[in-house]
């Protein structure tokens, strides 16, 4: 229920935690860019602000593009209102709508950022990799039906592990004051029918997870050999390595802190 009764006011401004999972599909990405435009972040913010009546800011630890989904993103607001966390957590969830939830919701200390205080974010990545289409994952994962080498992917894989400048794989129009990110985990496996390859790093530039597996798809297919990698990332030039995969198959499965 919203904040409305004198007892749900405090001197003490509090600093909620949240993690919200959201299928991505019908939004424009997590963050706010216009009015016209639905974002997941203008969504909750406004539902927010509802439940507790003021006007709040809503931080959140990654952008994730139009189309991207979200088991674990993690933001947080700052609120004067009582009402216990869960108790914002049920309200914000019975106004929010059926592609939105709110998973979780704690107390920090006022110094906790959901972007700054980050130490890693692991991106899942969906690839339905048989000849029939995957009717019941429409926009959870990108249907490729060729036959793809998993071992050499992996290999493939293997090389990004570490500290490198990722310039190679970020979008054009990053223009971000650094473009080395470190890789704590790529690993590339074969679950049934689907291709997974899940990507941990202290951070990641626009695009970076999509065009990393658009890369590993190439040589997947045989289009490159492995030491292709090698080669892309030396060059630093986004026009050496692989297309941008699809946003569908892309998830944010959790934040370490």
């Amino acid at each position: 229920m919203p904040c409305r009764s004198p007892s749900c006011w405090s001197s003490t401004v509090r600093n909620i935690k949240l993690i919200v999972a959201y299928d991505g599909s019908g939004y424009h990405g997590w963050q706010i860019q216009s009015a016209d435009l639905p974002t997941v972040q203008g969504v909750v913010k406004d539902v927010i602000q509802h439940v507790v009546r003021h006007p709040v800011v809503l931080h959140g630890t990654s952008r994730t593009d139009a189309g991207v989904h979200a088991a674990g993103q993690v933001a947080n607001f700052q609120t004067d209102c009582n009402l216990p966390a869960d108790r914002i957590r049920l309200a914000v969830n019975s106004r929010c709508p059926p592609d939105i939830t709110i998973r979780y919701a704690c107390e920090v200390p006022q110094d906790f950022h959901a972007g700054f205080s980050a130490k890693s974010k692991l991106y899942r990545y969906r690839i339905y990799n048989a000849s029939d289409r995957p009717v019941e994952l429409v926009n959870k994962c990108y249907h490729y039906w060729r036959d793809l080498d998993v071992e050499k992917m992996s290999q493939a894989a293997d090389v990004l592990l570490g500290r490198h400048d990722f310039a190679a794989f970020a979008s054009s129009s990053d223009r971000r004051a650094t473009t080395e990110r470190e890789l704590f985990r790529c690993e590339v496996y074969r679950h049934a029918h689907e291709v997974i390859i899940e990507l941990e790093g202290d951070g990641f530039l626009y695009n970076m997870v999509r065009n990393i597996v658009g890369t590993l798809l190439e040589i997947g297919r045989g289009h490159w050999p492995v030491e292709r990698i090698t080669e892309i990332l030396a060059s630093r030039d986004r026009q050496h390595a692989g297309p941008t995969a699809p946003a569908a198959g892309l998830t944010l499965m959790w934040v370490k802190y």
